[in-house]
């Protein structure tokens, strides 16, 4: 084994020194060292750690580039290499490929190095150079710098300040000098406040590609096979669905036929699918978010897959967000005018009680039901407590006030209560009923946001307001509620419904 050569050993009782790292060629040291504002300054940032600035131009209105500090120690070697072992090439080669030639050549002399000072605080001018402003055209910022930076007497300060009368009277400037033209201004001290870069990785969405069409167009297309939910979504006016597209009924031919393990993900689907079908066969109409809360844990996820095997949805109209029972002609059967929803746009609304946090009730609609069906209170609206949803089925309103209104219409208007014929917008309740619901339930939920009382004079005063003869009220109405109607096509899988169902109240 051969024998290790043992190291030399050098003597470190050697100065302690500062080091300065310029981002320069530096020619002349005495011009970079008055770049960094004199040796005067240098020494006082290393002795009591003064900002160190680099100015690359003698300008007192330059934006310097600030140094940052390391005090990491470290060894300034100095090495001596006998000019008889350098190659011609030398000036490329860096100082290990150097040393290692020397020591190829036996016949040079040895390499010389020797520890000369340790390095204990380091300067590097690393960030980025602020934005600067060229003052050498602009007359008066030159005049300021000549008499009141480098003056040669107190008379020339003194003769500059009278010239501009004492810096007074500016306040009676003339409409001249508001002009979009060029002010003579002292640039700022500073424009940016970021001293470092920002790497923002800007590259394509790896979920997406461009495509050109047949028009040679450019689109956008997803690279993921989404999963189509084949969810039904009609048009107001179009016919009662009797049962659900073809896809779905080829898919639950296969989920009831087969001997399907348990916990597995057609499993747990095909219970939530006959879970729903019990929930319908209570309940023929229901709001998502309630079906969500009466699920089990393990269900909650199957349940936007599940729904287009039990039910359909309408793109607009009075039962919007509503999921209906297939066969059930909601338009044309006014006993389900309690089904009916409404739903809000209230500035400011975050949101109130969690459906975690909600005292779970038997919603109005059920209460004579011999099943048992409880949904958190906070799907509700009570007038009393800010609900956590925006839509609200009119059957299941539990305000008193609305509760009294409904009662007192239906007594006073009897049959004409409820139209002929379903209203896009209104549906099956008179728009008497429906703008004094609307009012008051609007008026109720922005207190409730703002957290304030409850007047019942404004309540009184919207109850006993005729609202069929003012046309310009209708207008109104009409922008309140001018999305009743919704978009032309909602995606299939009801992700944008139920995210504008979700922010309805913001």
């Amino acid at each position: 084994m051969p024998e290790l050569q043992q190291p030399d050993k050098h003597s470190m009782d050697i100065p302690h020194v500062a080091a300065i790292d310029l981002p320069l060629n530096v020619q002349n040291v005495t011009k970079a060292v008055d770049m960094l504002g004199g040796e005067e300054l240098i020494r006082a940032s290393i002795r009591e750690s003064h900002p160190l600035e680099l100015r690359l131009r003698k300008d007192p209105f330059h934006h310097p580039i600030q140094a940052s500090s390391n005090n990491s120690e470290r060894i300034l070697v100095k090495i001596k290499i006998p000019k008889k072992s350098l190659p011609k090439n030398s000036e490329s080669l860096s100082i290990q490929q150097l040393l290692e030639l020397n020591s190829q050549d036996k016949s040079t002399p040895r390499e010389r190095i020797q520890p000369v000072a340790i390095i204990d605080k380091t300067y590097s001018f690393k960030a980025m150079a602020d934005f600067q402003v060229s003052t050498r055209n602009n007359s008066f910022v030159q005049d300021f710098n000549r008499v009141m930076i480098n003056h040669n007497s107190i008379n020339d300060i003194k003769d500059y300040i009278d010239e501009h009368h004492g810096w007074q009277g500016y306040a009676n400037l003339s409409k001249k000098y508001f002009q979009n033209n060029d002010h003579q201004l002292i640039p700022p001290p500073i424009l940016s406040s970021i001293r470092f870069p920002f790497d923002y990785k800007y590259q394509q969405n790896p979920g997406t590609s461009t495509v050109r069409d047949i028009h040679g167009e450019v689109k956008v297309i997803s690279n993921q096979n989404r999963q189509k939910l084949h969810t039904l979504l009609i048009d107001y006016n179009t016919p009662t669905p009797q049962g659900p597209l073809e896809e779905i009924k080829k898919n639950w031919d296969k989920l009831s036929n087969e001997n399907l393990s348990v916990n597995s993900t057609d499993f747990l689907l095909l219970q939530c699918i006959r879970k729903l079908q019990a929930l319908f066969e209570i309940k023929p109409i229901w709001n998502r978010k309630q079906l969500y809360s009466i699920l089990p844990e393990d269900m909650k996820k199957f349940l936007k897959h599940a729904l287009p095997y039990v039910t359909y949805t309408y793109k607009s109209g009075p039962w919007r967000f509503c999921n209906i029972k297939y066969g059930l002609d909601v338009v044309h059967d006014p006993s389900y005018w309690r089904s009916q929803t409404e739903y809000f746009r209230v500035l400011g609304f975050r949101k109130g009680t969690s459906t975690d946090e909600s005292k779970m009730i038997v919603p109005p609609s059920l209460q004579g039901s011999s099943e048992v069906v409880e949904i958190p209170e906070s799907l509700l609206f009570n007038g009393v407590s800010l609900p956590s949803v925006a839509t609200f089925q009119i059957g299941d309103i539990m305000d008193a006030d609305i509760i009294s209104i409904l009662e007192d219409h239906q007594n006073s208007m009897d049959e004409d209560f409820l139209r002929n014929v379903c209203d896009p917008q209104d549906g099956w309740i008179n728009r008497q009923t429906m703008e004094v619901i609307r009012r008051v339930m609007r008026y109720k939920l922005k207190q409730l946001v703002n957290e304030e009382s409850i007047d019942q004079s404004k309540i009184h005063k919207i109850i006993n307001t005729n609202y069929t003869e003012d046309k310009d009220d209708e207008e109104e109405v009409n922008d309140i509620h001018g999305d009743r109607n919704g978009p032309d096509e909602l995606d299939e899988d009801e992700d944008e419904e139920e995210e504008e169902e979700d922010n309805a109240l913001y």
